[in-house]
């Protein structure tokens, strides 16, 4: 069994890679030669007063390779009101500052252990390329100009991996703190063949937009549905980022999987899981009306999926002035196993990381 770490996963895993693996993932598991388990949250107080704890966890497995993956999130949350916005903000309150997220790879052939790494790079990296790759079916080929909302984790990868699937000229990055957003232009310039340009206001980014691509921590909108425009793809990393008017107003969308939101298990609120985006909707019920979260199922689920859009069965763009979107609704298991494959391939074949004994992890008592 190897041990890896985000550095050294970082140091040979490219989007290119990441882009391909999930490409053929799904459609593995269209054709049933995958397996998706939905993510769940256990969600409960902290002794701390930085905010709940909560164990979120989703798995998959894949036929080629015979892999199965569990990723898992052990966090205390915290959420906040920022300009008008509901902002979730994940507290570092492990040892050193640190966050806990790893991933587990097992043998479908024998049922040990292959590797375990934390969830960093590999969770913001499988992100943005499956942003990228419905961009390759959805935006204009001569897309040249992408307005990006955020400047933190996750707009550092979509970045790079929309440029592996478009040709892109300028990217104008808007993020409610100027240092934030003229830091990230700086780190993330030398990257990419792309001008990046710090801008001071949505208006300023969207302009000639081709793409409007966001990837902020808000659990309310930022990109309205009057920016819009004949021939422009849109792409998220949460749904609220675009709210229901601007995804109404697209011609064509596209979701990421058939599912509502994760299973929220909160302590205090009954023995059922409830279907909803981020705890705090449930929690702002209280225990007597949080089941109303779930009371009615998004216009948008109907919508195909990326699995749909990658095998064909549903259209990609259809012609240059169509608006589309690709509404990154949830993340699933799926992406870990087909990345975390690839970072598995790629470290024996290299030689990279630290190895235990397997049969550490194994035991002769019957379980």
């Amino acid at each position: 069994m190897i041990i890896l770490s985000n550095e050294e996963i970082e140091s040979f895993l490219s989007i290119k890679t990441c882009i391909d693996a999930l490409e053929k993932a799904y459609a593995s598991w269209d054709k049933g030669t995958a397996i998706n388990r939905p993510r769940t949250d256990l969600v409960m107080p902290s002794p701390s007063e930085a905010g709940v704890y909560a164990f979120k966890s989703m798995e998959a497995g894949l036929y080629d390779p015979p892999i199965v993956a569990m990723r898992i999130n052990s966090d205390i949350i915290r959420w906040n009101q920022q300009g008008g916005r509901t902002i979730k903000t994940k507290i570092p309150a492990a040892p050193g500052d640190k966050y806990v997220g790893l991933v587990m790879l097992f043998s479908t052939v024998t049922g040990e252990p292959l590797a375990m790494f934390p969830d960093g790079v590999v969770q913001r990296m499988r992100v943005a390329s499956s942003s990228a790759l419905a961009a390759r079916y959805l935006a204009r080929e001569d897309a040249s100009t992408m307005a990006l909302f955020g400047s933190g984790w996750q707009a550092g990868s979509h970045v790079p991996a929309m440029c592996a699937v478009r040709p892109l000229k300028r990217i104008n990055v808007y993020s409610p703190t100027k240092a934030n957003r003229e830091a990230f232009v700086k780190e993330l310039q030398p990257k990419v063949s792309a001008e990046l340009r710090a801008v001071d206001s949505p208006e300023e980014a969207i302009r000639d937009a081709d793409i409007i691509a966001a990837t902020t921590n808000s659990l309310t909108r930022v990109v309205s549905a009057d920016w819009v425009k004949p021939g422009m793809h849109l792409t998220c990393v949460r749904v609220p980022e675009l709210g229901d008017d601007t995804i109404r107003k697209v011609d064509r969308l596209v979701i990421h999987a058939h599912q509502h939101a994760p299973m929220n298990y909160v302590a205090g609120y009954g023995e059922a899981g409830i279907a909803a985006h981020d705890a705090i909707d449930i929690i702002k019920k209280g225990p007597a009306h949080a089941h109303e979260v779930n009371v009615e199922h998004p216009f948008w689920l109907s919508a195909p999926a990326l699995k749909d859009l990658v095998t064909g069965k549903a259209q990609g763009r259809a012609n240059a002035q169509e608006s589309t979107c690709f509404l990154n609704n949830i993340g699933i298991g799926l992406q870990f196993a087909a990345v975390g494959a690839a970072v598995y391939s790629e470290a024996v074949a290299k030689g990279i990381g630290r190895e235990l004994p397997t049969d550490w992890f194994l035991e002769s008592v019957h379980p």
